[in-house]
């Protein structure tokens, strides 16, 4: 019933709007005035890699002017996603793990993106460019639908591409400090001009400090859990070498420090709430009262180094670019562990001294009632005095060292390069592009997790046993991947109104990985690395090859065609139908993935901990790559002399073997994995309008909507006919928008945005019940009642939301003043849900609350 409705909801929309569309027509054609105001200029698209009205370009994308990055005060990425129908963001774990959903289709934790992402003409491969501060932005553009055979590796959901301020040729240059609640304090400075007659820079400053929304109460400082650093310098040269070449060259430092795996837990276990009679072991993950008492502060410190050159060479009848781009990213996390529930540092000395006051056994019982650590005794934690042993339930991200710590990094290396020829008559009826593509990327993994001994930290992959915090499990590979593509586009107009365009990619992608992992064992603190008597080696994969762990390679490559039809019905009004494919390549799960989730969760027969899970997962150490087919048909129009614009589409999609990140975590700690939806379907609408009702006042927003069901899922089969993970169903954007002259030089601009987003699943499994540990667990009796414990996820989806913010800003010939609110409302939802079926539970991260400031910019 669902997908009927959408289906007949899109072909009223298309309809509809195609009716008013000619309704509008000869009213739009009747009224010749020119405009001319800033509003009703129309912006400049660059998404066919040439200069073409937004509202001709045969795409389905959504742009933001200068004037629209100023008055919604957008800094970051989730600003402007906020603003776009179809299009939702998470960033949640560190800075940077942002994973954008663009029509029902993921970015992928440890797995490549799905869109592609780039600046000023530059493809950026280094998976944390996108989180970067926007500074010295002019135009953003946001492309929705499979965009690979222009722009590349991964496009299969869209395109971002950020145009930034050229220098200019005149000495000129602003100043911008901001101030906020809870500790926000905002630099940042531009200057550029001439340095001769044929080169200009631009170069830009920026430095930034956030205490966050939340605090320790444990340690009593509201300045580590989700707190943020960040210093940047840009900078950007244009020479004109003669009067056919032009030069282009980019470069930037960023140095970053925030907070990290900021995340409570949810239990999600029916038979737990029988046998305790105790609803908080299933309770809805939306209803949760966060509480951050870590022992380990969350730290996230990166640094980023890019750098770039783009030269335009103008030939007679074509024009010749070639890119070259360099990134560097260093990036480390440290942060509590998970396990403490699962009792594998339980005798360690830290852990029976915390236990010994961090507690919250009642006092009658001889406990140290700390309530405000761990809640009501069992509801859902129960955490006991040292002389009660392996009984109670922990949580994990403790203010005990009972949960060890885990240890993360994420380090890229990489250089690409493009040659591209172009023609330059865009007046012609036949207009073409070609090039060439090639990228070597060098990625270093590590994970690993170990015994908190109260003695600090080593911040490095492996601590030997005589470490103050050894190393119980470690993953730590290289991957190296080498990129060649060949792609082009033909546009002909068969005639003044119909528009034929063929795009074609050609990728491959070779990978191989390398293992790190020294060939020892634990530390023999955690229990569970100890069977029958003999500790475990720190990677399960060396259980399997004991001499050491062989490299693994695999090459991946795809056609990617791109058919597009345009039809202009009249100046105002154009239709189009496009047929792409997409690709996104597959690739590798750290070595040990498997050993360790058949180890603990899968039966073997072996007499170990799966036998009594039997969860049947169908995780590999590798992954299959991504296949998006998409058919799209939509229409843009605009009437009343351009003060009326309305845009719609709709879209199909089937995805194979789409790349889904899951998270495991267990007696080990914690896993990461990619693993594979076989086939998905996505069916869905846009709808977004702009008004300009008067001179003064303009009302815009937007629509999305979508259906989305898995048809194959091997790894996990309860979940077939369930909807894609973390896609919402539907989102809406409305705003609106007043400017008054207060003098002749003063005028105030009032801007109000609301956004709102509906249910969201994060898992594949949507309330099947599925096998957990606690299985093995019930048969060694302690505090955890004989099985089966099966998690049940309905309660695990986030409630749908709504936020609202408002700008009001004062400018002037060179001034500006801002008075700014974000989620004025302080409406209280989840950022991110995580579920872990095998754990019987969800870690969740709440969103930011209310924030509010004041900016101020001088121009000269």
């Amino acid at each position: 019933m669902q997908q009927f409705k959408l289906n007949n909801l899109a072909g009223s929309v298309i309809i509809a709007l195609g009716a008013s569309s000619l309704a509008f027509s000869g009213a739009a054609v009747a009224q010749q005035t020119t405009a001319t105001s800033e509003e009703d200029v129309e912006i400049i698209s660059i998404s066919r890699k040439r200069p073409e009205t937004l509202q001709e370009v045969p795409i389905a994308v959504t742009a933001l002017s200068e004037k629209d990055i100023r008055t919604a005060g957008i800094e970051r990425t989730g600003d402007f996603i906020s603003l776009i129908p179809n299009v939702s963001i998470v960033d949640a774990a560190n800075v940077g793990d942002t994973q954008v959903t663009i029509r029902g289709i993921v970015s992928t934790r440890d797995a490549e993106s799905t869109f592609a992402y780039v600046v000023d003409g530059v493809l950026m491969t280094n998976p944390n460019s996108f989180n970067e501060e926007l500074l010295d932005v002019a135009q953003i553009e946001v492309l929705k639908g499979p965009q690979g055979a222009l722009y590349g590796r991964n496009a299969v959901a869209g395109a971002i591409i950020v145009t930034t301020k050229k220098p200019s040729d005149e000495l000129e240059g602003s100043f911008r400090a901001s101030v906020g609640n809870n500790g926000l304090r905002r630099l940042n400075g531009t200057v550029s001009g001439g340095l001769s007659d044929n080169v200009f820079a631009r170069l830009t400053v920026a430095d930034s400090t956030f205490d966050g929304h939340y605090e320790n109460i444990f340690t009593g400082q509201d300045d580590v859990v989700d707190f943020l650093e960040d210093t940047t310098i840009k900078g950007r040269l244009i020479w004109d070498a003669t009067d056919l070449l032009s030069l282009d060259i980019r470069a930037s430092r960023s140095e970053v420090a925030g907070g990290a795996i900021n995340f409570n837990a949810v239990f999600a276990l029916p038979s737990f709430v029988t046998a305790f009679n105790q609803p908080a072991y299933n309770a809805n993950v939306n209803d949760h009262d966060f509480t951050f008492a870590f022992n380990v502060p969350g730290e996230n410190e990166q640094t980023t180094t890019e750098f770039s050159i783009k030269g335009d060479l103008d030939l007679d009848g074509v024009d010749v670019t070639a890119v070259f781009s360099y990134n560097d990213l260093e990036e480390y996390l440290l942060s509590d562990g998970t396990s403490a529930s699962f009792y594998g540092y339980e005798v360690t000395p830290q852990c029976q001294t915390d236990r010994a006051t961090l507690n919250n056994t009642p006092a009658a019982l001889g406990g140290a009632n700390r309530t405000d650590l761990f809640g009501d005794f069992f509801a859902p934690f129960g955490v006991f005095p040292p002389g009660v042993e392996f009984t109670g339930v922990y949580g994990p991200y403790t203010p005990t060292a009972c949960d060890g710590y885990q240890y993360q990094e994420r380090n890229q290396t990489d250089f690409s390069g493009e040659l591209r020829f172009t023609s330059d008559d865009t007046d012609a009826d036949l207009r073409w592009i070609a090039g060439l593509y090639f990228a070597e990327i060098e990625r270093d993994v590590v994970v690993a997790y170990g015994a908190d001994q109260g003695q600090g930290f080593l911040r490095q992959a492996y601590v030997p046993p005589t470490g103050p915090n050894p190393t119980d499990l470690l993953f730590d590979d290289t991957f190296d991947t080498s990129v060649m593509s060949a792609f082009g586009q033909v546009e002909y107009d068969l005639d003044p109104q119909w528009e034929l365009a063929f795009a074609l990619r050609y990728d491959y992608e070779d990978r191989t990985v390398s293992n790190n992992v020294p060939n020892v064992r634990a530390s023999g603190l955690n229990v569970n690395t100890i069977v029958n008597g003999q500790v475990g080696a720190i990677n399960p994969a060396f259980n399997v090859t004991p001499e050491g762990i062989p490299d693994r390679s695999r090459s991946f490559s795809q056609w990617q065609p791109k058919v597009t039809v345009g039809y202009e019905q009249s100046d105002n009004i154009n239709w189009y139908a496009s047929y792409g494919i997409g690709f996104r390549s597959g690739g590798f799960n750290s070595i040990g993935t498997q050993g360790t989730l058949d180890f603990w969760f899968n039966a073997t027969g072996a007499g170990t901990p799966g036998d009594a899970v039997n969860a049947q997962l169908l995780v590999t150490d590798e992954y299959d790559k991504e296949v998006t087919t998409n058919l799209e048909l939509g229409f843009k129009s605009k009437f009343l002399d351009n003060k009326l614009r309305i845009n719609a589409a709709v879209f199909d999609t089937t995805v194979e073997d789409n790349q889904f990140f899951e998270f495991f975590a267990g007696p080990f700690g914690l896993l990461r994995a990619v693993t594979t939806i076989d086939e998905l379907s996505i069916r869905g609408l846009e709808f977004d309008f702009q008004a300009q009702l008067t001179d003064d006042f303009q009302v815009y927003g937007g629509l999305g909507m979508i259906d989305s069901e898995i048809k194959e899922n091997r790894n996990r089969p309860l979940s077939v006919g369930n909807k894609a993970p973390q896609t919402p169903d539907t989102t809406i954007t409305l705003g609106a928008m007043y400017e008054y002259n207060i003098t002749s030089e003063i005028v105030m601009t009032t801007r109000l945005d609301w956004q709102y987003v509906g249910e969201t699943f994060f898992h594949t499994l949507q309330g099947e019940q599925t096998p957990t540990i606690w299985d093995f667990f019930g048969t060694l009796g302690g505090g955890v009642p004989p099985g089966p414990h099966s998690q049940d996820f309905n309660n695990a989806s986030r409630d749908a939301y709504d936020t609202l913010n408002l700008r009001i800003g004062f400018d002037a010939e060179n001034w500006n003043l801002a008075f700014w609110g974000r989620n004025i409302t302080d409406e209280q939802y989840l950022q991110e849900v995580i579920p872990a079926p095998e754990f019987g539970g969800s870690f969740i991260h709440p969103s930011a609350l209310v924030s509010y400031g004041v900016d101020f910019t001088y121009r000269f």
